[in-house]
């Protein structure tokens, strides 16, 4: 199964030394100025962010204030360390060093205990993969991306008696409910018997508006039709269907790609 790795999460370590005073924490810190080597491929780092500010701010009398940080990045498997120092001189003297070390964490594509964000940004560029994650990984993410999409509150309700409901979008007076159904593969052809089956559930729950997403490449001409013939008929006021191609095009859209190192930089004053 396959993997996806996460470097959200840091460890942080700092030291700091004023003028005459004794130093605290981690001390090494002060003669270690960068991290080459990835811990885990072993192979050399590159730098990828850096920034560098002086000022001369009136609290000092003339001394200056200086601020540098970089980080550094393997660019086979993404670890990162972020460097921050600052400098103080003149009527007050002091150093201050904080490094922020990737944590790694791992998960399997179909565990249900993936963050949503984390897997949001893996199935950018990974797409296809959808059909491995877990079914109520599949409902989260749809909810996820519904809930920037159209910019409103999404309940998810998706149990074994939900009736096909496994979203409800709080978006007006007649909320809209979703089905959500992660197929094996992406050359299934989603039939008309799942869209007659969700219009009933749709009726029953005495909603207006419903929305069938489903990874499957299509749906069939009977399933579109029936879903049209729904709302000319009235039985609905919209039934929109999502195929593979049409969510992954609302999800690009509203998932910036995540640098994960750029949440941890620091204002440099």
């Amino acid at each position: 199964m396959k993997k996806i790795l996460d470097y959200s999460e840091v460890l942080k370590v700092n030291g700091h030394q004023d003028r005459g005073e004794q130093a605290q924490g981690s001390t090494e810190l002060f003669f270690e100025r960068s991290q080459n080597t990835c811990p885990f491929c072993k192979i050399e780092t590159e730098r990828v962010h850096e920034d560098a500010q002086n000022i001369y701010p009136d609290w000092l009398d003339g001394g200056l204030f200086s601020a540098r940080e970089h980080v550094m990045q393997c660019k086979k498997c993404g670890w990162w360390r972020l460097r921050c120092d600052k400098l103080t001189t003149g009527e007050i003297e002091a150093q201050s060093v904080e490094v922020s070390s990737a944590i790694l964490k791992s998960y399997d594509l179909s565990s249900k205990e993936i963050p949503i964000d984390i897997l949001r940004d893996y199935l950018r560029t990974h797409s296809e993969d959808v059909i491995h994650i877990h079914d109520g990984r599949m409902e989260r993410l749809v909810q996820s991306v519904f809930r920037e999409h159209f910019s409103c509150d999404v309940e998810h309700v998706g149990k074994s008696h939900d009736g096909g409901i496994d979203l409800i979008l709080i978006n007006a007076d007649s909320p809209t409910v979703v089905q959500v159904k992660r197929r094996k593969s992406l050359d299934h052809i989603e039939s008309v018997s799942g869209i007659r089956e969700f219009l009933g559930a749709t009726i029953l729950g005495k909603s207006k508006n419903c929305i069938y997403v489903s990874t499957s490449g299509k749906f069939s001409e009977p399933a579109i039709k029936a879903a049209n013939n729904a709302v000319q008929l009235g039985a609905v006021e919209s039934y929109e269907l999502y195929d593979f191609d049409r969510f992954f095009d609302v999800l690009n859209l509203s998932t910036p790609k995540q640098i994960p190192w750029q949440r941890h930089l620091r204002s440099l004053w």
